[in-house]
């Protein structure tokens, strides 16, 4: 008895006493200052370069005794995640140079900007949180209706080596629709314009090249899991005669390496990429691929998030290059040149970017 009286006498937590008022989803739409789907990618409102956006929020489903309507975020570029009184503390330092050291400043940051006069002894807030469940928020898939590849399909794909026949191969499909789950049309693609879905397994992503940076991509693929990592599906191994593996950074990359490799230089290379190069490499993958492959390379940018990502493949022993080092300064701000081998080869033509591969010297390896 004495133990639940304890209990309801308990003081109310700063952080109760907040939560009762606003919601994680609400401080960020007001710091950040717009709204942002779960899983859509924004410039980062924690960094100051952020020529492509790499910020998202997202459910925390492994993270064990969260609140049901807990909101995490994460950086895709430079790694940094954690809930929103993390967020707090780096937004506070980067937009306004103040340091936030705990909890409790963080609140009170948050009450400033918020308005929410938590700390006012004389008036009680009267807003009241709503407190959205996201635990059972259903994963979106993608439902589309295919068309045959457009002209315009075919020029686009051409400048990266790649014929109807390559398309086909690497399960590439050309949109018309994309429908809601009830088969209503959302939206209709012009022939002028280009819309492609990349097919894994049983997952798909929507690459829009035309599109603004935020809507290029959206995808229903498990990130983590390598079984949906892009060209996983096409990987033949040293079982087959292919001796080196290739890991770089997009697909579009992946099916341009391939062509690169075995139709023109004539030789086995096998190329896979994840989602981002923000992931962490499991050691069942690493285990997996070098029990596969005698030499194993990694191709990022080089730039903040892929030098990160070159490095982690270091520790795995693994070969490190990159496409170009070379950099040029726009709007005082460094930008790598031809940072992927897709660029490489549309802004230097195919004998240099067979040079630029021989000089990698993977015939002796």
């Amino acid at each position: 008895m004495k133990g639940i009286l304890r209990a309801l006498l308990k003081k109310e937590s700063l952080t109760d006493k907040l939560l009762k008022y606003v919601e994680d989803y609400e401080i960020y739409q007001t710091l950040i200052g717009k709204d942002i789907e779960l899983g859509e990618t924004t410039n980062s409102p924690i960094r100051a370069s952020d020529d492509f956006p790499s910020f998202a929020l997202y459910i925390p489903t492994r993270i064990p005794n969260i609140r049901p309507e807990e909101i995490w975020f994460k950086d895709l570029a430079d790694g940094r995640y954690g809930d929103v009184f993390k967020f707090v503390k780096y937004f506070a330092e980067h937009q306004y140079g103040e340091i936030i050291s705990g909890r409790y400043e963080a609140i009170k940051f948050i009450d400033a900007q918020l308005e929410l006069g938590l700390f006012d002894d004389n008036n009680e807030p009267t807003r009241v949180a709503i407190k959205r469940n996201y635990e059972k928020r259903p994963v979106k898939d993608l439902f589309y209706k295919s068309r045959p590849y457009t002209k315009h399909d075919l020029e686009f794909w051409s400048k990266h080596l790649q014929t109807k026949e390559d398309l086909e191969f690497w399960g590439i499909k050309s949109v018309r629709y994309l429908l809601d789950d009830q088969g209503i049309v959302r939206k209709e693609f012009r022939r002028k314009e280009l819309a492609f879905i990349y097919q894994f397994f049983d997952k798909e992503k929507l690459y829009q090249p035309e599109a603004p940076r935020s809507f290029k991509f959206r995808n229903t693929c498990p990130g983590n899991d390598y079984n949906y990592y892009q060209g996983f599906e096409q990987l033949r191994g040293k079982n087959n005669g292919v001796n080196t593996l290739i890991i770089t950074k997009s697909f579009k990359d992946v099916i341009v390496f391939y062509k690169l490799f075995n139709g023109i230089l004539n030789l086995p290379v096998d190329c896979i990429a994840p989602h981002a190069e923000s992931i962490t490499l499991s050691e069942k993958f690493v285990d997996g691929i070098k029990q596969n492959y005698d030499h194993i390379i990694c191709v990022s940018d080089f730039d903040l998030a892929g030098v990160k990502f070159a490095n982690q493949c270091k520790k795995h022993g693994f070969i490190v290059k990159f496409v170009s080092t070379e950099r040029t300064l726009i709007n005082n701000k460094y930008k790598v040149l031809d940072k992927d081998i897709s660029d490489y080869l549309i802004n230097n033509g195919l004998s240099k970017t067979k040079k630029l591969l021989n000089s990698w010297k993977l015939d002796c390896l």
